[in-house]
């Protein structure tokens, strides 16, 4: 039973009696079905799409020299209790490493940035509501 058909019966019961039962609206309350809401993701895309991602995502890295993927400058070293300089922190480079990756999945999928620019406009212009006059 849906919430529009509940309170359609409750009205019902309404026009004919002003007392309605407790264990009646309890019982027409069980009898409600459970709406899940379905979430929708905002963009879809198939598995061997999301691999193809993940894969170029991983060569990226592995092709990536470290000496560019960390900022050198913010290394933390300590001398430890065997007098051996350790390195304890060091930062990532996250501008470089998010360049890179982004520079090798624009090359995969032959990215053209005006085209982008416009798919984006239209998207907006879409998602807005039309004037009313």
């Amino acid at each position: 039973m849906k919430k529009s058909e509940l309170i359609a019966k409750l009205e019902g019961a309404k026009e004919v009696t002003s007392v309605v039962s407790i264990d009646l609206v309890l019982a027409a309350l069980g009898m409600l079905e459970e709406s899940n809401p379905v979430v929708k993701p905002e963009y879809s895309i198939t598995a061997k799409l999301f691999d193809r991602i993940v894969d170029i995502v991983e060569d990226s890295l592995n092709n990536m020299r470290s000496g560019h993927a960390v900022d050198l400058s913010s290394a933390e070293f300590e001398l430890d209790w065997n007098n051996c300089i350790c390195l304890t922190d060091i930062s990532l480079d996250t501008d470089y490493i998010y360049n890179e990756i982004r520079e090798q999945l624009e090359n995969a999928f032959d990215i053209d940035e005006a085209d982008e620019e416009e798919a984006i406009e239209a998207q907006i212009e879409a998602e807005q509501p039309a004037s009313e006059e």
